[in-house]
């Protein structure tokens, strides 16, 4: 007799509760703010030099209360996402009526795939702030993956992409957007202390390009600061790797001021590149360095690509360096106009890298059919790719077959990267919300 009445009273009260009228009580998140303020700066200290992990622990310490939980979990989320996640959602719990903590907790649902929950949450934020479109364009996400498609529809387009693509790009971004960065700095460095110096290579990279989201990096100077010392102190200033990293920062510094003669005598006083010296082994650095010697006309792509694409590539074979085959790869395709099937077969099979199928289907686009063996095989190598799904969906209606699920496929994935666009925008997602509402099969 007691279980239906205690099933009805937890429904009631959970009906209650999403019935209820959310407050903002930003005044006390804001209050929370200023008593953090020592404690947020101990952490930014702590985090240049320190183990990650410690520094977190102290911060969680000081998140006694749920607005406290709400404002650590937000520094937190781009540092460890599941301490991040915690927090957000004891914040909630505390009071699941307060306007900031769900919409919070919906967008940590939403990272961790749990759609169905987000979506439910994001509902409830819509009702007392209906004008801000971002929760639309999450919405439409959220239902597409729990399969809901004409709700997906709906909210695309409330969200109204032509006049608020800006804000749905950087919404998407805030839900999919790399947040790995500093964990990545935490770990190079770590294995710097157990005496990989070579990891100072991306180490000083990652601080020099850090990226700010999908389409914007900075550098992130305090961390470079440490990082150069800590080079200088553990391969001096007379080894070639630090003579190399060096010159690469200052190259990056005198690029905005487009100092080019200085460029190009940095380059050959280093012995780097130019004048048939070697190529850096870190495929990002020595992509970088050859772009700007092609734009400042140091090296021309031609007679760069005829006299030492062979070095290139077998010192991408020799390093396993995803980039410096990608170097090869461009330079291959600037002067021969394609890449050949060989060079992007080996980029998709050995070394595992997207950017090489992309290259490789590309140049079989037109005569790709649907149930063709190697499409189907990058799939399963690449199930996260919505430029394979587009070939798919594009095969599918070629071809006169049913497009519907291999288009919704297609934007499950492009909601994660917006991948098929050059510019990483939202208007391809757009094209293919459009073509899926007038899809029924």
């Amino acid at each position: 007799m007691n279980k239906p009445i205690l099933l009805f009273f937890t429904i009631f009260i959970f009906s209650k509760c999403f019935s209820q009228t959310l407050e903002s009580n930003r005044e006390k998140i804001e209050s929370a703010k200023i008593e953090l303020k020592e404690a947020n700066k101990i952490f930014s200290t702590c985090i240049v030099n320190s183990d990650i992990k410690l520094c977190v622990d102290e911060l969680v310490k000081n998140a006694t209360n749920e607005y406290r939980k709400y404002s650590i979990g937000g520094v937190l989320y781009e540092i460890d996402a599941d301490k991040s996640f915690k927090l957000h959602e004891e914040a909630y719990l505390a009071n699941s009526n307060d306007q900031n903590f769900v919409l919070e907790y919906a967008l940590e649902l939403h990272r961790k795939e749990k759609y169905a929950e987000a979506s439910r949450l994001y509902e409830r934020y819509s009702e007392s702030a209906p004008k801000d479109i971002r929760v639309y364009a999450w919405l439409s996400d959220c239902y597409i993956n729990t399969g809901e498609i004409e709700k997906s529809i709906l909210n695309w387009k409330k969200a109204n992409q032509s006049e608020n693509h800006i804000s749905i790009d950087n919404a998407m971004f805030i839900i999919y957007g790399k947040t790995t960065q500093i964990k990545t700095r935490s770990d190079l460095r770590s294995e710097i202390e157990k005496g990989k110096t070579s990891n100072f290579y991306p180490l000083l990279f990652l601080d020099k390009n850090w990226e700010s989201d999908w389409w914007n990096t900075h550098t992130q100077e305090y961390f470079l600061n440490e990082d150069l010392k800590l080079a200088q102190t553990k391969l001096g200033e007379t080894n070639p790797d630090f003579k190399t990293i060096k010159a690469y920062l200052k190259i990056k510094e005198l690029e905005g001021l487009r100092q080019s003669e200085e460029i190009k005598k940095i380059l050959i006083d280093n012995k780097i590149i130019l004048n048939n010296n070697p190529i850096p082994v870190f495929g990002e650095f020595s992509s970088d360095l050859l772009r700007i010697s092609f734009i400042n006309q140091f090296l021309n792509e031609n007679d760069f690509y005829k006299n030492r694409g062979n070095e290139l590539l077998k010192l991408a074979k020799k390093t396993k360096d995803k980039d410096l085959l990608n170097i090869y790869a461009y330079l291959q395709a600037s002067v021969n106009g394609t890449v050949n099937p060989e060079i992007d077969k080996l980029g998709w099979k050995e070394f595992k890298d997207e950017r090489f199928v992309k290259s490789y289907f590309s140049a079989k686009a037109n005569d790709l059919k649907y149930d063709n063996i190697e499409l189907n095989e990058a799939l399963k190598d690449f199930p996260n790719s919505s430029y394979l799904f587009w070939l798919k969906a594009k095969c599918a209606k070629m071809e006169n077959k049913p497009v519907r699920q291999d288009l919704i496929e297609l934007i499950k994935r492009e909601f994660k990267t917006f991948g098929t666009d050059q510019n990483k925008y939202s208007y391809r997602l757009k094209s293919y919300m459009g073509t899926l509402e007038v899809e029924k099969v």
